[in-house]
């Protein structure tokens, strides 16, 4: 996560620094409550990111706090960090996943894990252009190379087919849908959650 304060930056046109932090505070929080809830605890999740409020709220609700470094700044340096971490606590498989999903849920998790149950498989949730990734899940020792970024969908299956892991696309909109955009902000606003109160 790149932060509390800094985070969504393209919607501060929309959001003023403390509707946007609202935000990006709400959802952290709700990420780690549904993963919380999939499996029970959050002693096998770990928040990578710059930002000491992120991490400390991380903490606060259980998980892992992983600083990102000056040497490993930008998302794909990161995951880096966040992978060696796993690796570290002996991890069978990693899953990363975006934390800008407010609609994700327990069974979109679910249906993602279902996927790559098998050894040696990809599972990818594209993002809602279908170009994108929001979420991935593989062998933790697969040795990934992370490719978030424009068109990383079909980055990750290109690295897949030539390690030769199978790759399932997960299409749950669950985790199709992200807020980048204002756009984004406003058709996810229409039935937001009332206690966020971002417009007032």
């Amino acid at each position: 996560m790149r932060g509390i304060e800094h985070g969504k930056s393209r919607l501060a046109g929309t959001l003023d620094d403390a509707r946007r932090g609202r935000l990006n505070r709400w959802l952290l929080s709700n990420t780690l409550r549904v993963i919380a809830r999939w499996r029970g605890d959050l002693k096998h999740c770990a928040v990578v990111s710059p930002c000491a409020q992120a991490l400390e709220l991380a903490q606060l609700a259980g998980a892992d706090a992983v600083r990102e470094t000056t040497a490993a700044a930008g998302l794909n340096p990161a995951l880096g960090l966040g992978l060696a971490h796993a690796l570290q606590k002996q991890a069978g498989k990693v899953l990363v996943l975006a934390c800008d999903l407010p609609d994700l849920t327990v069974d979109a998790l679910a249906a993602l894990a279902a996927a790559a149950r098998e050894p040696r498989c990809m599972a990818l949730a594209p993002d809602k252009l279908g170009s994108g990734t929001n979420a991935l899940l593989i062998d933790a020792n697969a040795g990934v190379e992370f490719h978030f970024g424009e068109h990383s969908l079909q980055r990750h299956r290109a690295w897949a087919d030539g390690h030769g892991y199978p790759v399932t696309i997960v299409d749950q909109p669950e985790l199709a849908f992200d807020l980048d955009t204002p756009d984004d902000l406003a058709l996810w606003m229409q039935c937001a959650p009332a206690h966020l109160a971002l417009g007032n």
